[in-house]
């Protein structure tokens, strides 16, 4: 994604200020969310670059549009898309209720890389080179159930840095 709007790198600059690193992740605010708002339109319109507080640029593919290969009914995609804000300690919010179809964008907000990798399967997820500061991941999920998931940097799959989805039908 390429942010060349001079007060969003102010408010990327600040939120890096304001964030210590593995420090206490503070409350999350309506700018957040219109944030992760701005962010979904630009991944879904095929951007590929992100500028990060610091200027530079990281290459980051856009999503994908074919969908996974599975037996299950097809499902029609809700453009629902639901963020999720990546820190240094946690994902925000940690669990979030879905349907089918619906799509969740993680943001990384943090000063450190994190990963998001799914406690079983590996169908979904990101890794740490392709979720450093300033990077978004995004997966649509097709079939319900409950999906585990955390960064293996600041935690593992039952404790630390955890998060869930939670798909219904």
């Amino acid at each position: 994604m390429r942010f060349g709007s001079r007060p969003l790198l102010v408010l990327l600059v600040g939120a890096s200020i304001t964030v210590a690193a593995c420090g206490d992740d503070g409350p999350d605010s309506a700018a957040n969310a219109e944030r992760s708002a701005e962010l979904a339109a630009e991944f879904h319109a095929g951007q590929t670059t992100t500028t990060l507080a610091d200027g530079s640029g990281e290459a980051v593919a856009p999503p994908s549009t074919e969908p996974p290969a599975s037996t299950a009914a097809p499902f029609e995609p809700t453009g629902v898309v639901i963020p999720v804000t990546v820190l240094d300690n946690s994902f925000r919010p940690q669990s979030v209720e879905i349907s089918i179809g619906d799509e969740v964008l993680w943001e990384n907000r943090g000063l450190n890389e994190h990963n998001v990798l799914s406690v079983v399967g590996d169908d979904w997820g990101v890794e740490v080179e392709d979720f450093q500061p300033g990077s978004v991941y995004a997966h649509v999920f097709t079939e319900p159930g409950e999906y585990s998931y955390f960064c293996s940097i600041h935690g593992n799959e039952t404790a630390g840095m955890v998060g869930t989805i939670i798909v219904s039908a």
